[in-house]
């Protein structure tokens, strides 16, 4: 989780929980298609409790005792925000091979169905926080106005949920814009460090998915474009056919494809089971829980690309995706 991710987060959380009244009992129960064998609870957290609902045939259905409106409810790795009141007799619908499938029925569902759409869009504001910190001051600013103009928008479409929720949403909202403009600041104070054409930051001794260790200075004498990624991360396994294709076309050109893992320590098994599943080739690299090249590049998010010259010099520290089709052009042209 991003620095930017991971302290809004905290801060929602404290917002939502700071309110709470006596105890109601809410009806919750839901649908899940291909749901995993392995996965056999729905699992429900409030301030104050933890509930575990049991799965029959991909349903289930219970009570709980809220003390506080918001809860956090758990499907194997799915994770989300939701509201329970009183007056809550809500119904999930969820397809577990496409989490955005996610749609909510019964009573209750405006406010969760905002919920669920208003995170679906600071998440894709989380996958792209690198872009939005190379932004000029100009182009920053509307950014924000449009963050701001998008969320507001949102309120007014569900404006008869629970006031409550109203209020909490706009306090969220200043305190993720506030986040995204420190942020902003903290990046562009020190991104002077990695001009275009500047010795690009190194790392060392990286453990080699084909073997052995590796370290940025032992590809000098090629271009190098670098893949900042981690298993956990939909939006970099995404990136990996673009890249795979890339890599085909290019094989002739003097350029070292390489792909830096910054999976926790304990996911080693889940790296090497990937980019095996997966057929990944380049340079395969697990960082193995270093993370000083991510913060000398001050990456916020994932994935990440960096184009390096065959001195190790920086090109572009933020690099089109795989994904973008000007990045062929660009590669290509490299001599």
């Amino acid at each position: 989780m991003n620095y930017l991710k991971k302290t809004f987060f905290v801060g929602i959380t404290l917002l939502m929980f700071a309110c709470s009244e006596k105890e109601h009992q809410s009806s919750i129960s839901g649908e899940i298609k291909n749901l995993p064998k392995e996965i056999k609870e729905v699992i429900l957290k409030t301030p104050s409790k933890i509930k575990r609902i049991k799965i029959e045939n991909g349903a289930f259905k219970d009570t709980i005792s809220v003390n506080g409106k918001y809860c956090f409810i758990q499907i194997g790795g799915f994770k989300k925000t939701i509201f329970l009141n009183q007056d809550t007799q809500l119904h999930i619908y969820l397809d577990a091979n496409n989490y955005t499938s996610l749609n909510y029925g019964g009573s209750g569902k405006e406010v969760n169905n905002y919920l669920n759409e208003r995170e679906a869009f600071t998440e894709r504001i989380f996958q792209k926080t690198d872009s939005i910190n190379q932004l000029n001051e100009v182009e920053f600013e509307n950014f924000q106005l449009k963050t701001i103009d998008k969320i507001e928008s949102l309120l007014k479409e569900y404006d008869n949920i629970d006031p409550y929720v109203i209020n909490t949403e706009k306090e969220n909202l200043k305190y993720f814009i506030d986040n995204i403009v420190q942020q902003y600041n903290k990046t562009n104070t020190t991104k002077s460090n990695n001009k275009i054409g500047s010795p690009s930051p190194e790392f060392s001794n990286y453990e080699n998915f084909n073997g052995g260790m590796t370290s940025l200075r032992d590809l000098r004498g090629s271009y190098v474009y670098i893949d900042i990624w981690a298993t956990w991360c939909p939006p970099c396994k995404a990136e990996i056919p673009f890249l795979k294709n890339l890599e085909e076309k290019l094989k002739n050109n003097n350029i070292k494809f390489v792909s830096i893992s910054v999976d926790s320590k304990n996911a080693k098994e889940a790296w090497k089971k990937m980019i095996k599943k997966e057929q990944m080739s380049g340079v395969q690299l697990f960082a193995n829980g270093d993370r000083g090249f991510m913060e000398a590049y001050q990456v916020t998010g994932i994935p990440r690309f960096i184009l390096l010259d065959k001195e190790g010099n920086i090109i572009n520290p933020n690099a089109p995706r795989p994904s973008d089709p000007n990045l062929f052009d660009i590669l290509s042209e490299l001599k």
